[in-house]
C-alpha cells in the first residue's frame, strides 16, 4: 500500500507541498501553544519544513481542509527515523505539531485520517514497516490529556512512557562554579572539546548507552545518527560535543551543543510578573530576554553520562558538566542552557543554579485492541527512551 491510497479515501487529507508554507506557517501562527502561565509560540518562518529535516530522513506534514477549495483548518506531522526497538534496529516514528481548528467539522476529519494512518502504517511502503510511534503532551495541557490519554473511548491507547522536564538554565548562583574544583572524584576527569579523533570512541560510546533503549537512537553504517547530524544540522561541528574523560581515555560523560534557531525559535508571547522581573534583573548579569522577543537556547543533546556508573556518580559529573559547559564562551551568546531531566535520573533536581522548568509527558502511542479496554504495554526496551528536547 502507498501512502497516495490512504489518501484516496480521506480527500480532505493531503500531504503538504513546498507552495503551501506560508498558508501552513500563518495557521500556527493562529493557534499558539498557550501554557497556564507563560505563553510561548514556535516561530518556523521562513520555511516550516526545514526544522523537520533535522529530526529524521524521512517527514510529513498532514493538512487538513475542510472543504476543497477551503483553507487549512487541521496540521499534522510524521517523523521517521530508525531507531531501537527491543535491541532491534526498525523504523519508528514521533507524531508532533498537531494544530486542530476548534470545532468538530476538522476534529472528526483529522481523527478518521489518523485512525487509518496508524491502523495502516506498518503495511504503507514509504514507512517501511513502521509500527511504533511516540509524541510528547505537555503536562499542564488538561484538554488534551483528557482527550487523548484519559479517554478510553480514543481509539489510541497513549501508554505513558517517561515524565520529563525541559530545564533551562538562567544563571548559576555565586560560588557554585569553585565548589567542584577540588572534588576528590573530579581529578580524574578531564572535560574538552570534541575532535576528529574522538569520533571513533564517541560512537561506540553512544551505541552503547542506547542500543537497549526503547526508541535508541542509531549509530550503524546504514543509518548513523551522528553523520545525520553533522549533515543536516545547521553549523553542527565534531567540535560542538563536549567530552569527559577519564585518567585512560575512557568517555564517561558528553553532549552536543546545539540550537535549531532560526529555523525554529521559542518566542515569547506573554510573560508572569515573576519572571519579567527576574530576567529584568538578569540583564546586569548576562545576556537576558524579552516579552515579544524570541529565548536563545542553546540545547545539549546526546546528553548521556555512562550508565555503568551509581547514581551519586552521575549526578556528580553531570553537574560538573553543567559546570564547564556554562564557563564556556558559547554559552553567554544564549538567554539559556536547555536539556531534557527524565525524573528521578541523574539528570533530575541539578543544584547550584537558577532554572526555569516545563513538565512534559512521553507516550508510545498504539492502536486499541477493542474500544474501551486498554491493552498491555509492549515490550520495546528500558526506559526513559531516547529523546531530543532540541527536536520537539
Amino acid at each position: 500500500m502507498k501512502l497516495k491510497d490512504l489518501f484516496l479515501k480521506h480527500p480532505r487529507v493531503s500531504l503538504a507541498k513546498e507552495e503551501d508554507n506560508d498558508e501552513i506557517l500563518s495557521f500556527f501562527s493562529t493557534l499558539p501553544m498557550e501554557g497556564t502561565k507563560t505563553a510561548i509560540s514556535y516561530d518556523r518562518k521562513p520555511d516550516f519544513f526545514k526544522f523537520l529535516s533535522f529530526c529524521g530522513p524521512l517527514s510529513y506534514v498532514f493538512i487538513v481542509r475542510a472543504k476543497k477549495e477551503g483553507g487549512i483548518c487541521g496540521v499534522g506531522t510524521l517523523v521517521l527515523r530508525p531507531g531501537f526497538i527491543m535491541g532491534e534496529q526498525k523504523w519508528v516514528g514521533y507524531l508532533g505539531d498537531l494544530r486542530i481548528q476548534p470545532g468538530p467539522r476538522a476534529s472528526v476529519i483529522w481523527r478518521k485520517f489518523y485512525g487509518d494512518l496508524m491502523d495502516h502504517a506498518q503495511s504503507i511502503e514509504e514507512f517501511g514497516g513502521c509500527e511504533f510511534f511516540y509524541t510528547s503532551i505537555l503536562r499542564e495541557n488538561r484538554k488534551a490529556l483528557n482527550a487523548l490519554v484519559y479517554n478510553k473511548k480514543n481509539p489510541f491507547q497513549y501508554f505513558p512512557l517517561a515524565q520529563y522536564k525541559m530545564v533551562n538554565i538562567l544563571l548559576r548562583y555565586p560560588g557554585h562554579g569553585l565548589k567542584n574544583i577540588f572534588k576528590k572524584n573530579l581529578k580524574e576527569i578531564k572535560f574538552s572539546r570534541g575532535s576528529l579523533e574522538d569520533k571513533a570512541e564517541i560512537t561506540k560510546f553512544l551505541k552503547g548507552q542506547n542500543k537497549d533503549r526503547a526508541f535508541g537512537f542509531c549509530f550503524e553504517e546504514k543509518f548513523d545518527e551522528i553523520n545525520f547530524r553533522l549533515e543536516k544540522w545547521n553549523n553542527s561541528l565534531l567540535e560542538n560535543f563536549i567530552v569527559a574523560k577519564d585518567a585512560e581515555g575512557k568517555i564517561m560523560a558528553l553532549t552536543l551543543l546545539w540550537s535549531p534557531s532560526p529555523s525554529k525559535k521559542i518566542m515569547i508571547d506573554k510573560l508572569p510578573v515573576s519572571l519579567k522581573l527576574y530576567f529584568y534583573l538578569q540583564k546586569m548579569f548576562k545576556k537576558s530576554p524579552k516579552e515579544g522577543g524570541e529565548l536563545e537556547v542553546l540545547y545539549l543533546n546526546f546528553l548521556e553520562v555512562r550508565n555503568s556508573l551509581s547514581q551519586v556518580e552521575q549526578r556528580f559529573l553531570f553537574s560538573s558538566l553543567i559546570n564547564y559547559i556554562y564557563d564556556l564562551p558559547i554559552s553567554r551568546d544564549y538567554h539559556a542552557l536547555s536539556y531534557c531531566a527524565f525524573e528521578g535520573t541523574a539528570l533530575d533536581n541539578l543544584s547550584g543554579y537558577i532554572k526555569h522548568s516545563t513538565s512534559l509527558l512521553l507516550y508510545l502511542v498504539q492502536r486499541r485492541q477493542k474500544i474501551g479496554e486498554d491493552d498491555p504495554m509492549p515490550d520495546i526496551g528500558t526506559v526513559p527512551p531516547s529523546f531530543e528536547m532540541s527536536l520537539v
